[in-house]
């Protein structure tokens, strides 16, 4: 694959070498909180030109060649120990502290969606990918522009004033969150298996709340992403005469049927679950009943207990429906992502955290588990682990949807939430067993 050259906004790397360099030990020393808050606002003029320039060229899940090689560099430009290889794409950069300490984690996600662009923006994707024998756009519809420029924001912030951290801190740029799960990717390949990280945090854009609020739930917040694949096998006859074969398809909507009952008659009403076949395929023709009949599912709930009790009662409804009407019928159910699972401790703390750096209780808004998927759940099985919502939608415009050819995200958040995670980052570093003070 040809790779196209890299551009680091220059006015990020000037300011980014000039807060790291010497000339920022030679000014007074104001409050650490004053400090981070000064850098990010030198910041933000450069983070912006960056996020411009990654939203510009999207890349799809494991093809991230040109974003980690900026996150690389940029890397290597704050002095950061850099590590490549992991999951193909995957980078992480470490920061080592002035003093030793604890371990906390950063993780932005860096690929795109296969999504033709339809915004008027001046840095509107172009690019173009050959996606299952069809050529489609590629977009930054989800925000991940948004969370690497983050990463590389806080990265420098802290780079910033390193001699007065204690501890470490590992920034992770994740390769294909939207598709094979980049974060087991990683791990898998050893990502963590020298430096362990004793806490991980993520942002995540929310298409719902303005630039400066933060969303946040404790306990679950994604669900897991399960799913089965089924056919249903017979031997056809002609439509004229159903009882000289199974019909596939009468058993599938059966089963289509029964799995809402199932939902609605056998699960706890508090352990929400969703239930969705989105393909059902059979027949060629109105007179004869098919060979097979082929459905695929998506099954959403939270925690492990729960999708092991709904794979258990999902397998025993579809083969006692298929035994019923004498159908052979072949089934494949898999776990996928995760639930997402933000520790209440590291969320409680993190959120004093907020309230102090917003300014305000009201910018902060509880929200609801989604029944999205997110694999940011993988680095909550190495440490604990929390994920915000990062409020985006531009002041005076009607929100759009994330995954949306038309999604358009504030870049007023960027310096937001560099600030805020920053802060965060420190705390931990700072007071690892202790309570934040507000």
């Amino acid at each position: 694959m040809k790779r196209r050259a890299v551009f680091v906004p220059a006015a990020f790397l000037v300011l980014v070498l000039t807060a790291a360099g010497p000339a920022a030990a030679a000014r007074p020393a104001p409050s650490l909180e004053k400090k981070i808050k000064e850098i990010t606002e030198a910041l933000t003029p450069g983070l912006i030109d960056l996020r411009r320039d990654i939203h510009a060229h999207p890349e799809l899940g494991l093809q991230e060649f040109r974003t980690s090689a900026l996150v690389a560099d940029s890397f290597r430009k704050l002095g950061l120990e850099v590590r490549t290889g992991f999951a193909t794409t995957g980078v992480i950069g470490i920061l080592k502290g002035g003093k030793p300490g604890p371990v906390a984690a950063l993780r932005g996600d860096m690929d795109a969606l296969p999504l033709t662009e339809e915004t008027d923006l001046p840095f509107a994707s172009r690019e173009k990918a050959v996606v299952d024998g069809r050529e489609t756009g590629l977009m930054h519809a989800c925000g991940h522009d948004i969370h690497t420029t983050i990463l590389l924001g806080v990265a420098a912030v802290l780079s910033a004033v390193k001699a007065d951290l204690p501890g470490t801190v590992v920034f992770i740029a994740q390769p294909a969150e939207e598709t094979v799960g980049g974060a087991a990717l990683m791990i898998r390949d050893g990502a963590f298996r020298d430096l362990v990280p004793e806490a991980f945090y993520a942002y995540h854009v929310d298409d719902t709340l303005k630039a400066g609020r933060i969303g946040y739930t404790s306990g679950f917040m994604s669900a897991n992403v399960d799913g089965f694949s089924l056919e249903i096998l017979s031997e056809g006859c002609h439509g004229a005469s159903p009882w000289l074969c199974v019909d596939p398809i009468v058993v599938g909507a059966e089963i289509v049927t029964a799995l809402q009952v199932l939902i609605s008659r056998e699960l706890n009403v508090h352990n929400n679950t969703v239930i969705t076949v989105g393909s059902f395929h059979a027949g060629t023709a109105a007179n004869i009943i098919p060979e097979s009949a082929k459905l695929e599912a998506t099954v959403r709930n939270y925690g492990e207990d729960q999708r092991r009790i709904l794979r258990e009662k999902i397998t025993r409804l579809i083969t006692n429906i298929c035994e019923a009407a004498g159908a052979v019928f072949t089934l494949d159910y898999g776990f996928g992502t995760a639930s997402v699972y933000n520790d209440p401790a590291l969320t409680a703390r993190a959120l004093t955290i907020a309230e102090r750096v917003l300014g305000s209780k009201e910018a902060l808004v509880e929200q609801k588990p989604e029944m999205g998927g997110e694999d940011f759940s993988a680095f909550g099985t190495i440490a604990p682990a929390v994920m915000f919502n990062l409020g985006v939608v531009p002041a005076g415009r009607e929100a759009t949807a994330v995954h949306s050819p038309t999604f358009i995200a504030d870049e007023a958040a960027i310096p937001i939430g560099v600030n805020l995670m920053a802060e965060i980052i420190v705390d931990r570093l700072m007071n690892p067993g202790g309570k934040a003070e507000k």
